[in-house]
């Protein structure tokens, strides 16, 4: 019997040991074409960047998209990008998208006299009756402190 048992154990662990391992949404920032960021991890320490001022002024971009770990989230859930200054207030939301783009110029705009920008990302469900009863939680991307 007990070796019935430790057999059945070992049996159990192996197939345990060769199950997929959970996949984790993603994301990428480029500024300038260049990636700055690429994470899986929400963690403010580690995903800030800092960006010159003087690069404001140039014809630069800052891209930021997101990918999904389930290609059936992708359908059943809309995406947002939210951005946020110092004091917790937004300034921009772009809605319904997994991508985005921002010219230097309108980052500047975002930056006026403030710090530092922090990128948040949300997602609420397509279904509208869904959407009213889960509760939406935001995701740090990146936070962007100015030099």
């Amino acid at each position: 019997m007990k070796r019935l048992f430790l057999l059945f154990s070992f049996s159990f662990i192996y197939i345990l040991s060769q199950s997929q391992p959970v996949k984790a949404d993603s994301w990428k920032i480029k500024w300038n074409k260049k990636t700055i960021l690429e994470s899986s991890k929400e963690n403010e320490a580690a995903n800030t960047k800092k960006i010159k001022q003087a690069e404001l002024k140039k014809n630069y971009s800052l891209e930021i998209s997101y990918k999904e770990s389930d290609t059936q989230k992708e359908k059943a859930w809309k995406r947002s990008f939210i951005f946020f200054d110092e004091a917790d207030k937004e300034l921009l939301r772009k809605d319904n998208t997994r991508s985005t783009k921002l010219t230097a110029a309108e980052l500047k705009k975002l930056f006026g006299d403030k710090k530092k920008i922090k990128i948040y990302t949300i997602a609420i469900p397509s279904d509208p009756d869904l959407a009213a009863r889960v509760r939406v939680r935001r995701v740090h991307l990146c936070t962007l402190e100015l030099q």
